[in-house]
Order: C-alpha cells, then sequence, then structure tokens
C-alpha cells in the first residue's frame, strides 16, 4: 500500500481508523465509502462522518448503498478533483477514473 498511496492523487476506500490515519498522514483527497451498520459495528460510519467533519476540502462520503448509482461516485470525485496538493495546482479529471469504477459497480 504504501507505494500504491505515494502514486495516488485521490482514494476510494472505507473509513477504518489505519486508513484515515494514513489518508491524514499523505493529505490525500478520499472519498469514503463506510462500512454500512448491517454488516459492520458502524464504527466506520462514525470514522467518516468524523474525518469529513474535521477534512471538509480533501474528503467526500459516499454511502455504501448510494454506489448503485454511479453518479454518486463520480460527483464525489469531481468536488475533489481541483484541490491541490503538494503545490502541484489543479488535479487531473479523478471522475474519469470515478466513472470506470462506477461502471463495475453495477454488478450488485
Amino acid at each position: 500500500m504504501p507505494h500504491a498511496l505515494a502514486l495516488a492523487d485521490l482514494v476510494i476506500g472505507r473509513a477504518g481508523a489505519t486508513t484515515l490515519a494514513e489518508l491524514a498522514a499523505l493529505d490525500l483527497p478520499a472519498v469514503l465509502v463506510p462500512l454500512p451498520a448491517s454488516v459492520g459495528r458502524g464504527d466506520q460510519l462514525d470514522n467518516a462522518r468524523a474525518y469529513a467533519s474535521e477534512h471538509p476540502e480533501h474528503c467526500r462520503v459516499v454511502a455504501d448503498e448510494q454506489l448503485t448509482d454511479p453518479g454518486a461516485l463520480v460527483q464525489a470525485c469531481a468536488a475533489l478533483s481541483v484541490v491541490p496538493r503538494g503545490g502541484q495546482g489543479a488535479r487531473p479529471r479523478p471522475e474519469a477514473a470515478a466513472e470506470r469504477i462506477a461502471a463495475n459497480c453495477r454488478c450488485r
């Protein structure tokens, strides 16, 4: 994971404590898709809300149930596409990658 995160402009992931610590340490923007309470303890929902409120310019939360709508993931990524990182200026279009991921999510 260290190499993947070092290359990432944007992370789409769950909201476990370790993931959030890595995102914060690397100052990476993220779209968080927390595990729903129906399959977990609900801690990822709490983690995602807290992280998003502390990092509003770097984080969007998409509920697991919203993944049936490919537009939800694309919109969340697009909202973070202009966040500068390390003086790099505007980011490339992560929503293009999100569109490909969203197309694969349709298998639900």
